[in-house]
């Protein structure tokens, strides 16, 4: 199953317009929280915007002081270093922006877990200067970051705003001035070698990150009980935690992850089995809790999802998934047909038919986004020839 990297943020802008920010890491920048990003190409400090962003700001905070656990998605640990000291500017597009923050420096990954979108009408992209959040659609943020350096008035409302550059302005168009190759990838790498926080004043020092609704990563012990052919694996599962097993033969080679899954519902599943196929194998549980407003379920069978389309058809798409990865669908005034194939992936705020196949329609890939248990927005892409892109409204119900 293949869909577009994450993390992607696709527009480009004239050249920027510079705002008289003075070089450097400025002093005597007043009360507030700031963070001070040294790197190879110079420094530069951003201050945080903890009033209108406070989730932006304290995942931040968190990531960039260890203070908060973020999962290692090549081990399945839950790690406390401070994640973003040694990446890079791994995404640089000349009068745009320069994007940070991917372990991999490919863009493809990140924390570990997912954040709802955070806006206000106080924090817009009018500006050289400002610091968002990247995602690769609405409720995906998560660790990677960009800086602008030109107004993006396209981006309001879509990428979270949490910051501004206040000093080190020169450094910051310094480095969306390296040359780049494929995938907008500088051709030498910009370094981020430490990001540092500051807290200036009673207000900033009172601003506490671990109380802003962020997940919480851990790892839990697990239960191991022999059977046949198989392992029994048995933790403490709790509603809305998004489970994930990390398994390996070799404590030296690789671990690969098995998603269990995010229960939006009682009764949780507290057991995993697993094939007794090598002569050791070793297991690692990481779970990310989440807030209750995870709404996409783990699996669509006996559900009826009902599309309404708002852009390019005018047609009403309903589908009532059985639970043998089938089903059947109508949209008049077409005849109605079955399901022949489809591939459900959870995330925590989202879900991805990716793609769904129709006896009598074109393919169809869409990206679900939930605002409650039943109802979201959605996007997606009818592959006829040429494709179109849809979107609108969707309802989901059943078990």
């Amino acid at each position: 199953m293949n869909r577009m990297s994450p993390h992607r943020i696709v527009a480009r802008l004239a050249l920027p317009v510079i705002l008289g920010l003075s070089p450097g890491i400025a002093m005597g920048q007043g009360n507030g929280i700031f963070a001070d990003f040294v790197t190879s190409k110079g420094n530069f400090t951003c201050q945080l915007d903890y009033t209108n962003a406070p989730r932006m700001t304290a995942n931040f905070i968190g990531l960039a002081t260890g203070q908060r656990a973020w999962l290692d998605l090549t081990t399945g640990r839950a790690r406390t270093n401070a994640f973003y000291n040694g990446l890079t500017f791994h995404r640089i597009i000349a009068g745009f922006m320069n994007q940070g923050g991917s372990p991999n420096g490919m863009g493809t990954d990140g924390p570990g877990y997912a954040l709802k979108n955070e806006f206000s009408p106080k924090l817009v992209f009018d500006r050289f200067g400002v610091l968002a959040m990247a995602n690769s659609g609405p409720n995906s943020d998560g660790a990677q970051f960009f800086i602008t350096v030109a107004p993006f008035p396209a981006g309001n409302n879509t990428y979270s705003i949490f910051g501004r550059v206040v000093s080190g302005s020169n450094v910051v168009y310094a480095i969306n001035q390296v040359p780049t190759g494929a995938n907008d990838a500088p051709l030498t790498p910009v370094i981020i070698q430490q990001v540092s926080i500051r807290r200036v004043g009673t207000a900033a020092q009172a601003f506490n990150i671990h109380a802003q609704g962020l997940p919480i990563v851990t790892n839990l012990p697990l239960g191991i009980a022999a059977l046949p052919g198989q392992v029994s694996l048995t933790f403490s599962n709790r509603q809305y935690a998004d489970n994930q097993l990390f398994g390996t033969a070799n404590l030296t080679g690789g671990w690969t992850a098995n998603a269990l899954g995010i229960e939006t519902a009682a009764p949780v599943t507290n057991r995993v089995l697993q094939a007794n196929d090598a002569p050791r194998k070793f297991f690692r549980l990481a779970q990310v809790q989440y807030p209750s407003s995870t709404f996409a379920p783990k699996t669509m069978y006996g559900r009826t999802l009902t599309l309404t389309f708002t852009s390019a058809l005018t047609n009403t798409l309903t589908i009532a998934f059985d639970s043998a990865g089938g089903g059947e669908y109508t949209i008049p005034p077409f005849d109605p047909g079955t399901v022949t194939e489809y591939s459900w992936t959870q995330e925590p705020y989202r879900g991805f038919l990716w793609p769904i196949y129709f006896s009598g329609l074109v393919p169809l890939t869409a990206n679900l986004a939930f605002t409650s248990n039943t109802n979201g927005t959605f996007k997606g892409t009818f592959y006829s020839d040429p494709p179109f892109n849809v979107s609108g409204n969707f309802h989901l119900t059943g078990p």
